[in-house]
């Protein structure tokens, strides 16, 4: 008789929830939900939630690779150039002989010696977790590659990092390179007043066992590039090489699955990614100014918020970091100024994938090239004729318009406008002062 009870109970309780559970989709579909469409809806929710679990494993995979660094993504020995770690040479001679023991009085030098050596051994070791070196023949490469997390600018910390990130401290003058499966890449120019420093002919003479000259030419050239804003891939090499063999050694580096390292993928990136010759050097100047703006454009965000904390916000962020919760868990302006971080990465993609579909167009005027087909998926999908969706379509079915989705408020259907323009220009704030705190909004002309 009491499993009878039991049964019966487990059986209203049951009927219970799936009349309420019914009630919650009928609702959904405006009171039209039949019983044999609301037992379909199981296979489209049981769908929905292997999504859900595919897109958070995917995520831990993305992070678990994150943390493993970049040096899987580098090329292998082949093309005639040999790969090997730092520390598999001798890579202490300029520390032990170099010119900076010259000025030591010689009762000091042992121990300068000794510390100099301690130094680039430290430095080496941390410097093999992120590169490789390659030899061809009399040619020489050290490969980097950094991951940089992005300075989230809801903590005081990263407000000022992205305020710091956009300062002029007179860097070092490059001249463009190339782009090279979507990255641009820079060489540094070397002038009558801007010339490779000490600290780099140091590094070279580690990276090829000799002793540093300081009276002679360098002899090798550094070129950079940078995948991302703010959680960035920045890749960088020293070479005595030929531009030419640069150029090919940097296009063996796997770009696209580089690329998905980062939780905000760049459009345009690919390995076979092809630019045309005579105008790369233009776009890659072109693709640094677009993230020249941004940063700018994070930099003065920042500081506005700088400009606007909350005094108790602050002191609740620094109790929730001593009780292990998040540095950031509340708004350092209490929700008077909005984070933008988010938009700004959807602008600078946009800008972006606008600035490679307008290379790839020319390069490819037929449309057959994938990057173009690719760039051209991400600013806006084809209309049913076959031409470009534009306005409300590009915005609605596109990519770019699934990104801006994520910012429109529950009670809205548009999204809050923002405008960038180039070099700063039509931004303008408004300013209130109430109490002891100063409060604006940041509005585009």
């Amino acid at each position: 008789m009491n499993a009878l009870r039991f049964i019966g109970f487990a059986v209203v309780i049951v009927l219970v929830i799936a009349g309420l559970d019914y009630f919650q989709q009928d609702k959904k579909h405006e009171g039209t939900l039949s019983v044999s469409a609301y037992i379909g809806t199981f296979k489209a929710r049981f769908a929905a939630y292997n999504e859900e679990l595919d897109a958070e494993q995917l995520e831990r995979e993305r992070k678990k690779r994150w943390h493993a660094g970049g040096k899987p993504y580098m090329p292998e020995t082949g093309d005639g150039w040999v790969r090997r770690a730092i520390v598999d040479r001798e890579f202490t001679l300029n520390a032990r002989e170099g010119p900076h023991l010259a000025t030591v009085s010689a009762a000091a030098r042992p121990l300068a010696s000794n510390v100099a050596v301690q130094k680039v051994e430290t430095l080496a070791k941390k410097m093999d977790q992120i590169s490789w070196v390659y030899e061809k023949g009399e040619y020489t490469l050290w490969l980097q590659v950094q991951l940089k997390k992005d300075a989230r600018s809801n903590s005081l910390v990263g407000s000022i990092a992205q305020s710091v990130a956009a300062m002029d401290f007179g860097g070092r003058d490059y001249a463009p390179f190339g782009v090279i499966g979507g990255v641009a890449y820079f060489q540094f120019a070397q002038n009558e007043y801007s010339v490779i420093t000490v600290d780099d002919r140091a590094f070279w003479a580690m990276i090829t066992a000799t002793v540093s000259n300081l009276d002679a030419p360098a002899g090798f050239n550094i070129y950079k590039g940078t995948l991302g804003l703010g959680q960035e891939i920045r890749v960088q090499l020293y070479s005595d090489a030929p531009a030419p063999e640069v150029y090919a050694f940097l296009s063996q580096i796997d770009y696209e699955a580089m690329n998905g390292l980062l939780d905000k993928p760049v459009p345009g990136v690919a390995n076979d990614a092809a630019s045309d010759p005579e105008s790369e050097a233009e776009l890659a100047i072109n693709m640094a100014a677009l993230r020249g703006e941004f940063v700018k454009l994070r930099a003065e965000l920042a500081r506005m918020r700088l400009d606007n904390i909350d005094g108790l916000a602050l002191v609740a962020n620094s109790l929730a970091a001593q009780y292990g919760l998040p540095g950031d868990t509340f708004d350092l302006t209490a929700n008077n100024i909005q984070s933008a971080d988010d938009l700004v990465q959807v602008g600078y993609r946009k800008g972006l994938s606008d600035l490679l579909l307008e290379e790839t167009q020319k390069a490819d005027a037929d449309g057959k090239n994938v990057l173009g087909r690719l760039v051209a998926s991400f600013s806006g999908e084809q209309a049913e004729d076959g031409t470009q969706a534009t306005g409300a379509q590009a915005g609605s079915g596109s990519f770019l318009g699934g990104l801006k989705s994520m910012f429109q408020k529950g009670d809205s259907a548009e999204a809050t406008p923002v405008r960038v323009n180039k070099g700063g220009s039509g931004l303008s704030s408004k300013c209130s002062t109430k109490a002891a705190f100063k409060k604006c909004t940041l509005t585009g002309g």
